[in-house]
C-alpha cells in the first residue's frame, strides 16, 4: 500500500479497526480474547476513578456505564456535533491527528484508554509518565463486548444493561443472500475483507461481501484497494458506499465502471455513513447501522 492509501486511511475515525475474525484459526483467538476478558473479570483490579477516552466509543460506552468516571474525551464528529450536549461538560484533549498530551496530564487521569495504530505515541508517553492505560481494537462484534466488559471491570460497573442493548440489534437477522460491494474511498477504491469491523458485521447479517476472502498487504490488514477489474468481475448485486467529512456519495458516480454494474442499474445502492459501517462510534450507531443492514437484507 502506498503512502497515498495510508494517509488515507489515517484520516479516517480514531476507532477505525481493521483487522477481525472469521475463518477457523480466527475463530480460536476469538475464544481465546473472550477467555481471557472472562479471566479478567475474575481477577481483583484497581479501579480506575478518572478516565480519559481518547476515541468516541470507548467515550460512549464509559458514559453509558457510568460517567463519573470520566473526566476527558476526544474531539471528532460524535462528541463536538452528533453528542454536543451529551459531552459538552467534559474536557476535550484533541482528535486523532493532534491529541493534546498536557491537557491529558492536567486532568490527572488514573487511567486512559485509546486505540491501537493511532494512539500508540501518545499512550507510550503517558505510561512514562506513570499514567495506566489500554488500547483497544474493535475489530469484529466480539470485540466490542469484550472492550465493554473490560471497562465495566475497570470502573466496577455492571456491563448487562450495554452489553443486552447491543445484542437486542442482533435479534431477527434476515436470510439474506445477496452479494455486496463496500467501497470506504474513491481514490483508491478501499473495500473492508473479513478482517474488519465492516466485514464482521456483513457477515453477521449474511452478506456475501465480495472482498472477504482478499488478502490486503498493507499496514491495515482488513482494507484493500480493488481494482477495476475485479469490482466489474464480481457485478455484486448491492453496493454499500460510505460518506465521511471528505468523501461524498456523489463522487462515487464519477467512478469509470459505475454505470456498468448491475446494482447501480437497478437501483440497488445504499449510502451509509463512516460512523457505524466503519466504525462502531458509539452504542446508537451501532443500532443504526444494524438497523439499515436489517431492513436492506429484507428488500
Amino acid at each position: 500500500m502506498n503512502h497515498k492509501i495510508t494517509a488515507f486511511i489515517l484520516t479516517l475515525s480514531l476507532s477505525f479497526n481493521l483487522f477481525g475474525c472469521s475463518n477457523n484459526n480466527d475463530s480460536n483467538a476469538k475464544k481465546s480474547e473472550t477467555s481471557k476478558v472472562e479471566q479478567k473479570a475474575s481477577q481483583p483490579v484497581q479501579q480506575a476513578q478518572r478516565i480519559v477516552a481518547l476515541t468516541p466509543l470507548a467515550s460512549d460506552l464509559i458514559y453509558n456505564l457510568d460517567r463519573t468516571r470520566l473526566v476527558g474525551v476526544p474531539n471528532g464528529r460524535y462528541t463536538d456535533i452528533i453528542a454536543k450536549d451529551k459531552f459538552a461538560e467534559f474536557p476535550k484533549v484533541g482528535s486523532n491527528t493532534g491529541i493534546n498530551l498536557e491537557k491529558i496530564v492536567s486532568l490527572k487521569p488514573d487511567l486512559v484508554i485509546g486505540s491501537g495504530g493511532f494512539h500508540d505515541k501518545t499512550l507510550a508517553k503517558l505510561q512514562e509518565l506513570g499514567i495506566n492505560t489500554i488500547v483497544f481494537n474493535t475489530r469484529s462484534w466480539q470485540d466490542l463486548e469484550n472492550q465493554t466488559k473490560e471497562i465495566a471491570q475497570r470502573i466496577g460497573a455492571d456491563p448487562k444493561p450495554v452489553l443486552d442493548k447491543l445484542q437486542a440489534n442482533l435479534r431477527n437477522i434476515p436470510n439474506n443472500n445477496k452479494s455486496v460491494l463496500v467501497l470506504v474511498s474513491t481514490q483508491p477504491t478501499l473495500s473492508p475483507n473479513k478482517n474488519s469491523w465492516a466485514g464482521n458485521l456483513l457477515q453477521k447479517f449474511n452478506y456475501k461481501n465480495i472482498a472477504a476472502d482478499f488478502e490486503s498487504t498493507g499496514r491495515f490488514k482488513g482494507y484493500l484497494t480493488l481494482s477495476q477489474e475485479k469490482i466489474l468481475a464480481s457485478n455484486p448485486d448491492k453496493i454499500f458506499i460510505t460518506e465521511t467529512t471528505s468523501t461524498k456519495p456523489d463522487e462515487y458516480k464519477k467512478l469509470p465502471f459505475w454505470n456498468k454494474l448491475k446494482a447501480v442499474q437497478n437501483n440497488n445502492v445504499y449510502t451509509f455513513h463512516h460512523d457505524g459501517l466503519v466504525s462502531p462510534t458509539s452504542i446508537n450507531t451501532v443500532e443504526e447501522v444494524t438497523k439499515q443492514l436489517s431492513d436492506i437484507a429484507q428488500e
